[in-house]
């Protein structure tokens, strides 16, 4: 590896200084009619038609623009919003640069007091790197949270237990503006209180450069909020209601100066979801044997409050450095009624032929024992984060430096009263407590340097330093005879210590139709873990090395093909690591494993992309392969099921993944992506002085299809449907599941504003059904069967405002970098 990657190196070195520029170059200085010059204008280069857009670059702070084509003839269109669009016809030849001067726009001749600018850009872009979904145009998302953003993002999936996966890997590295946060350290619920309306695009990189951080070998998703940097002010306001009980309102803004750019996003919202499920449980062992349905009814109740605000500070026209500071509050209440209904082993007749699926019709007799345990738990959470980013563009977007600092600060409190009361049977009723207290810091400083490396090449280096503490203490009680005794199996203090230092290198150079790059990280983790308790220590100090290499070759400006490589880790999560014992549901609980260590995988992609002037189509073929996965596994001690995650297998999986985007006529846009994959594992792990081998082999199929009808201008309808196939996992299966989702927008107030109605989950069809079985046979040894329902089908109305000039992306207005 080290002889290729020096091999690569050289090469990319020698061929990137040796190639002479071919290319043309159009530059030129855009002011208004004070002088002044105009920032973010639109420079688009069309062919000499006018039939299509070649290229193009948005203007920088002093106005001026350079934009690189092939040796042609072109038509140069520049266009900002209230001034007349300026054209301009340039012929350029091989090596030659065309400096058009400076170019005054004319104000248009009607004034107008506010100007409303929304043009929507498509739904999906697709490039090699990275996919990006725009959430404006994605109607059945307004009024949500990130969570339903996410479930409409192509090649995303979310389950019950908190787990975002991609492609079905569940080690997905999620940033917010291209970092950590501890908005998103948790699991799916951190996301629940980010409104939809502060998110501007969602970003998929599903083979990531050595740039980005090792943690992941999934991928990374990457939420982009909003923060516009347009002149005056601008920004949007949006309230809305739903059922079951919802009501959201937030507000985004932005005011422009000539040197500063102040931005704020606050949302608050309250919602209450009911949920659902049940398991089925049965063993037979040496020691025991017991068989009982559990059903769970639950009411979650929570409400949130999210303020961001901060500045971008123009210190030169080539320097911005920008101050920002979030903050997160959080208040949930959850009612829990858990019914227990066991019934003698005994009465189990499964014989083994015609396994439908439903326990309950397999059981003969009547209960021995009901039991009812409801929990009532009150939690809190707060959440701070602190940023602070450089950029200074040195010579243009080729030559910069970037650099960013920030300090994040969680901490959760939660007080749960479980009452336990027997309605059939000889047991006692039960009453216990539990308090759950958390703080966690993180502290982040990361540099980028870019710059040319002789005509075609490229260089770019990086370093980084990552620090997160985390303190945890869980107390747990029960009520004898009037008194409270302390629980020690679940009272203990937690203690974590995670430090990542890195260090990356990447060249990357264009020869004729071929472009590339290779990249090699360095990253060293130190982790210590404490219980305080018992003194128990855990230390793991490791190095490793992390290369990436990307080839393009591209067969004209609309086909183009990529082979790329790149290894990955994934770092146990700090909370997978805490050993405590949660004892909501005393039949079925989860423990972390202060022992785990980290997975790492390989990746292997190639892919092929194809634009055509109403859409476009990226294929893509991957292949990966995993060491020491983290993987959950079902054990039963004493009669109570235990959860946990262990190192304890290897994984290779391939597959195939569509995503397209079509218009079809004037007034349809469909977008849709499929997923075939397939996947191996195989592992071994001691339990209970046993090996146990496990091995399974899944075949998945995940689609979405998603289609927008402007039925005439204003009014818009949406469909979109998602399904995601059966598959097998070490112990069991899943079942597959399909939803649908529907809504309809409509402009008012002379396209000012919008009101959309939207149905997720339109047939009530969100259900996920798990079995676990050890050794594939009902009728022997134990299973376990899951069920469970999310949430129920949901409608919301939602009102939102728009002021001042918005812009979006577009990728057809003006050309790659384009605002719009």
């Amino acid at each position: 590896m080290k002889k290729l990657l020096s091999l690569l190196i050289g090469t990319f070195m020698i061929t990137s200084m040796a190639i002479a520029q071919d290319d043309g170059i159009i530059t030129g200085e855009v002011y208004d009619q004070q002088g002044d010059p105009v920032p973010s204008a639109s420079v688009s280069v069309y062919d000499s038609t006018q039939s299509e857009v070649i290229t193009g670059a948005p203007t920088e702070g002093d106005g001026s623009f350079t934009v690189d084509v092939d040796p042609g003839k072109y038509v140069i269109k520049i266009t900002f919003v209230s001034f007349a669009p300026y054209t301009e016809t340039v012929s350029v030849g091989a090596g030659e640069t065309q400096d058009l001067g400076e170019i005054t726009l004319q104000a248009t001749s009607e004034e107008l007091d506010e100007v409303v600018v929304r043009a929507e850009s498509s739904q999906m872009e697709m490039n090699f790197d990275k996919r990006v979904f725009n959430v404006g145009q994605d109607i059945t998302s307004l009024g949500g949270s990130a969570i339903n953003v996410l479930n409409n993002v192509p090649s995303i999936a979310t389950d019950i237990d908190g787990n975002i996966s991609l492609r079905g890997n569940e080690s997905v590295r999620v940033l917010i503006n291209g970092k950590p946060s501890s908005m998103v350290s948790g699991d799916v619920d951190a996301l629940r209180s980010i409104p939809s309306t502060m998110i501007k695009e969602v970003e998929i990189i599903t083979n990531p450069s050595s740039k980005y951080a090792a943690e992941g070998s999934g991928g990374i998703i990457n939420i982009i909020l909003t923060d516009d940097r347009e002149l005056g002010l601008n920004g949007s306001a949006s309230v809305g209601g739903g059922y079951p009980e919802e009501y959201e309102g937030s507000i985004n803004l932005n005011y422009r100066t000539e040197n500063v750019n102040w931005f704020t996003n606050i949302g608050a919202d309250f919602r209450s979801e009911p949920e659902s499920g049940s398991s089925f449980q049965r063993f037979s062992g040496p020691d025991t044997q017991y068989m009982y349905r559990e059903q769970t009814d639950a009411q979650e109740a929570e409400i949130d409050g999210d303020f961001r605000v901060g500045a971008d500070f123009y210190l030169s026209d080539n320097e911005i450095l920008t101050a920002s500071s979030y903050i997160s509050l959080e208040q949930e209440t959850n009612n829990e009624d858990m019914t227990y209904t066991d019934w003698a082993y005994s009465d189990w007749t499964y014989n083994g032929d015609n396994f439908e699926g439903n326990p309950m019709n397999y059981i003969s007799g009547s209960p021995e024992e009901i039991t009812l345990r409801d929990t009532e738990e009150e939690a809190h959470e707060r959440n701070f984060d602190f940023n602070l980013d450089y950029e200074n563009k040195i010579d243009g977007d080729d030559h910069k430096f970037e650099a960013d600092a920030s300090f994040d600060i969680s901490r959760e409190n939660a007080d749960t009263d479980i009452n336990e009361i027997v309605r059939e049977g000889a047991a006692a009723p039960l009453q216990q407590r539990a308090e759950d207290n958390e703080e966690e810091m993180d502290f982040r400083i990361n540099a980028d340097y870019q710059r040319p490396l002789g005509e075609n090449g490229k260089l770019e280096a990086g370093l980084r330093t990552d620090t997160e503490w985390m303190d945890t203490g869980y107390s747990a009680a029960t009520l004898v005879d009037g008194v409270w005794e302390e629980e020690p199996a679940y009272t203990q203090n937690f203690l974590y210590r995670e430090n990542v230092n890195a260090a990356f290198l990447i060249l990357g150079g264009e020869f004729g139709d071929f472009s590339g790059q290779v990249g090699l990280r360095a990253e060293n983790t130190n982790i210590k873990t404490e219980i305080k308790q018992t003194g128990d220590v855990n230390e793991q100090n490791y190095i490793g090395l992390f290369p990436s290499v990307f080839l393009n070759y591209a067969f004209n400006d609309q086909q183009s093909v990529q082979v790329s490589y790149s290894r990955r880790l994934r770092r146990p999560w700090s909370r997978s690591l805490l050993p405590g014992i949660d004892f909501d549901d005393n039949r079925s609980q989860y423990t972390g494993n202060p022992n785990l260590t980290p997975e790492y995988s390989n990746s292997y992609e190639a892919g092929y992309l194809h634009y055509w002037g109403s859409g476009s189509l990226l294929t893509s073929f991957y292949y990966r392969y995993r060491t020491d996965v983290i993987e959950r596994i079902t054990e039963q001690e004493n009669g109570v099921q235990f959860i946990r995650p262990i190192n304890f297998a290897r994984e290779r999986a391939w597959g195939i993944e569509f995503s397209a985007d079509q218009e079809i006529g004037d007034i349809f846009t469909l977008n849709g992506s499929a997923n075939l994959f397939k996947s191996d594992m195989d592992g071994t792990y001691e339990s209970q002085d046993v090996t146990r081998i496990f091995s399974s082999s899944s075949d998945n199929f995940q689609a979405r299809m998603r289609l927008r009808w402007e039925i005439f201008d204003g009014l818009n309808y949406q469909a979109s449907m998602r399904y995601r196939g059966p598959s097998s996992t070490p112990q069991g299966s899943r079942e597959g599941m399909t939803m649908t989702d529907t809504g309809i927008s409509y402009d008012v107030l002379d396209e000012r504003a919008k009101i959309t109605f939207n149905v997720r989950d339109v047939f009530d069809a969100q259900n996920f059904d798990h079995t676990v079985n050890t050794d594939g046979n009902p009728n022997t040894d134990y299973f376990t069967q899951r069920q469970f329902s999310w949430s129920t089908r949901s409608f919301s109305l939602n009102f939102q405002y728009f002021f001042g000039r918005e812009q979006e992306r577009s990728r057809g207005g003006g050309g790659p970098g384009g605002d719009y």
